[in-house]
């Protein structure tokens, strides 16, 4: 693949360009298939925040505010955006909607964009409906897993899942100002590793494979790339959709950094992964020379569509 200088774009950077945060260490929902797991740990703290940006600030054009629970519920929230907007760094963030305050909404409006994970709960498309209102850029997360299929496969072909003659929450979802559907792959991690029913068959990725490229949808779609390597394995996208798209960029473009502050390839994997960031292992130290880090990227490098971790 080439990028937009007409050079091959690189294995991978000195730094990453998305660094995902996990500012969150608890979180009151206990989702039965949440890959973070249902532990109780502190939330990261604003210096370590800062720690971060101030390291990374140069080389990293965005941050994904995540961790164990709602981003917007962390007792910096308007801290944090502030601290990343003033460094030039775009942060953006999923949230369940659950318990969404208007101050909440107001700041989200510093971000880049805000996901809502799909819980078929009114709450969630309450939520859905006033960040739009706010002029945010509105995305929903929608697990591709077994259960989930039929919606899946509804939205490709262009039917509206959130209509009432399919749904009967209650609570539709104004389809002409949503930004985009992201479809997630579950993770048989965490939590979600006692819920295996979850995981979608081989005949629904092949399926949903011939039609992810030629969707019919009312809005963009998209994926994140533990669901394209499982797509790129069954079809394979025109030369303007390859653009769009890649495989795991784990440990090439992106990491992930625990809330007691670890950095590992990326969120789903193991604690054995895991490197504690300190005075003499910053962030460019784990990145660039950690074994672990090097070790990750060498299965990519052997496979790019593989998952070095085994989801």
């Amino acid at each position: 693949m080439r990028g937009v200088n007409g050079k091959a774009d690189p294995f991978r950077l000195e730094l990453p360009s998305l660094l995902d945060i996990g500012i969150m260490g608890r979180c009151e929902n206990k989702c039965a298939f949440c890959y973070q797991g249902h532990e109780t740990r502190p939330n990261m703290s604003l210096n370590d925040f800062k720690s971060i940006i101030d390291q990374v600030k140069h080389h990293t054009s965005q941050v994904a505010l995540g961790g164990r629970g709602d981003p917007n519920l962390h007792e910096n929230f308007k801290e944090i955006v502030e601290y990343a907007r003033d460094n030039n760094v775009i942060p953006n963030y999923t949230t369940s909607g659950f318990n969404l305050t208007d101050k909440q909404i107001e700041i989200s409006k510093m971000c880049g964009a805000v996901a809502v994970s799909e819980y078929r709960q009114d709450e969630t498309y309450s939520s859905i409906k006033r960040l739009m209102d706010s002029g945010i850029k509105t995305n929903i997360h929608f697990i591709f897993s077994n259960g989930n299929f039929p919606d899946c496969i509804k939205i490709l072909h262009g039917s509206d899942p959130w209509d009432p003659k399919y749904k009967h929450h209650g609570s539709l979802v104004d389809v002409d100002r949503l930004n985009a559907v992201i479809f997630l792959l579950f993770k048989a991690a965490g939590a979600g590793a006692n819920t295996p029913g979850m995981t979608p068959t081989k005949y629904q990725f092949d399926v949903f494979s011939d039609l992810i490229f030629n969707s019919k949808a009312k809005f963009k779609v998209g994926m994140d790339s533990c669901l394209v390597n499982h797509i790129l394995q069954r079809t394979t996208p025109n030369e303007l959709q390859s653009l769009g798209i890649d495989t795991c960029e784990g440990g090439r473009m992106s990491g992930y950094i625990t809330p007691d502050m670890k950095m590992k390839p990326c969120s789903f994997a193991e604690d054995s992964w895991e490197i504690q960031i300190n005075d003499t292992q910053d962030i460019s130290y784990i990145w660039n020379r950690s074994q672990t880090f090097k070790s990750f990227r060498s299965k990519l490098r052997k496979n790019r569509t593989s998952c070095p971790i085994g989801l």
